[in-house]
């Protein structure tokens, strides 16, 4: 699907101390801002995976009424913030492209004072042509939006609202794995260890694919066809072209980057599992995945998950994060909860 516009660019704005603002929303504009935005990309503290601009790219043509609304903060000539939008011409609101299970959006950039941010976020909203709202869904309390709720309320020409929305489910990791086993059940534990005990009778291993020595063009093709041997015709990568699209357009280059982790289950080196989990600086957020049905009776799910945790540890990260959905056996794994919220601007 081709990328379209709504609306011409904006006109640049330009502020005290040197700082502008401007808007990005044509494939050519976008790649004038490209090398930026995977500069500011790699050391902000955003997840790396659902704000990179390969992401958005691919998740900003998912609707037809959607249409690209990237804008972007300078000082003097050097970008430093990014928030990556799109405009829906359906109901003529501002919003983050959620896609698939994409959560954590938030602003890019290394550090912005909030209320530069909300400088950035109120020329948003004031450039948008025929747009009088805007709705940020799926922010972390964490978040550089977050950090800009209380200039924003401040702001007499809007009206600001922040509220929860949901809560997910995630671990706070200990430092060592043995430390986490003993903080799960006896039952569960051992659930974990006869799951790898058992894999190791039957010659299957668990191991990182690294990015250096596995194709990155192989990952797309392997998680769908895990994901319809796991799932069969409730697999959503086979529901539309643009689906099963997707993860052939974004995965590689986040392969490449590390900005998406596989772990994987192999017999010799045929992959017969797979979780895939998104990037941040601080963890690691299971993301999609999938295994063949020969190897239900070993518990693969519970191994790829459990040796994902490992590795969080091992690489010193701070948390393994479930995401979004109620299922029962996530109370398992994890030892918190925290809420998402949504930010609504209005004038």
């Amino acid at each position: 699907m081709a990328i379209h516009t709504l609306h011409e660019r904006a006109p640049a704005q330009t502020g005290e101390d040197g700082l502008s603002w401007r808007v990005y929303s044509t494939p050519e504009q976008l790649e004038e801002i490209a090398g930026a935005w995977d500069e500011l990309l790699a050391s902000s503290p955003c997840n790396r995976t659902f704000n990179s601009r390969e992401w958005y790219m691919a998740s900003s043509t998912r609707l037809d009424s959607w249409s690209p609304y990237v804008v972007a903060a300078f000082r003097g000539e050097k970008t430093i913030c990014i928030l990556a939008l799109v405009i829906d011409s359906k109901d003529k609101t501002i919003k983050f492209a959620h896609h698939s299970r994409s959560d954590y959006n938030d602003a890019v950039s290394r550090t912005v004072a909030p209320n530069l941010l909300a400088d950035l976020l109120s020329y948003a909203l004031a450039n948008a042509q025929d747009c009088r709202r805007m709705v940020l869904s799926r922010l972390r309390t964490d978040s550089l939006c977050a950090q800009a709720i209380p200039f924003l309320r401040i702001r007499s020409q809007f009206n600001c609202d922040w509220r929860e929305i949901e809560c997910y489910r995630r671990v706070c990791l200990p430092e060592t794995f043995d430390s986490y086993l003993n903080s799960r059940s006896k039952t569960f534990r051992e659930d974990i260890r006869r799951s790898f005990r058992d894999l190791a009778k039957n010659g299957l291993t668990l191991r990182e694919l690294d990015p250096n020595t596995f194709p990155a063009s192989s990952i797309p093709e392997l998680l769908i066809t895990l994901c319809v041997a796991r799932h069969g015709d409730r697999c959503s990568f086979i529901q539309t072209p643009y689906m099963e699209a997707f993860p052939r357009n974004v995965l590689p280059p986040l392969f490449r980057k590390g900005y998406m982790r596989a772990f994987a289950l192999l017999e010799g080196e045929r992959v017969l599992g797979l979780d895939l989990c998104a990037v941040s600086p601080y963890g690691l957020a299971t993301w999609n995945g999938g295994f063949v049905p020969e190897i239900k009776r070993y518990s693969p799910g519970t191994a790829l998950f459990a040796f994902g945790i490992q590795q969080a540890i091992v690489s010193g990260l701070r948390e393994f994060d479930f995401m979004q959905g109620p299922q029962a056996y996530k109370s398992n794994w994890t030892n918190n909860d925290y809420p998402m919220n949504e930010l609504e601007l209005s004038f």
